[in-house]
């Protein structure tokens, strides 16, 4: 992304202030409602880093031991579901 430079104004939410980060900013960031934002402090400005998402995907299989499965697996992983029962070409 491309040096942007902008003003934000401090809000006050509940006993906390907050800041609203423009629409455009959080698309191209592909930010979303509840994602977390790492921040530091350094020479004296406020830094805000997204956090990595994790994938849904990878989430399934987290645990997932690829190797063991090939290696201690049946040789053969297709799956025999019969003859077509529709209008599949084959």
């Amino acid at each position: 992304m491309s040096a942007q430079k902008g003003t934000l104004t401090l809000s006050r939410w509940g006993n906390s202030l907050s800041v609203r980060i423009p629409k455009k900013i959080l698309d191209s960031f592909k930010l979303e409602n509840d994602d977390k934002l790492d921040y530091k402090v350094e020479d004296n400005k406020i830094i805000l880093t997204p956090e990595k998402k994790e994938s849904p995907l990878r989430k399934m299989f987290d645990g997932f031991d690829a190797e063991a499965y090939f290696k201690n697996g049946p040789k053969n992983k297709e799956v025999d579901w019969g003859q077509p029962q529709g209008k599949e070409i084959f």
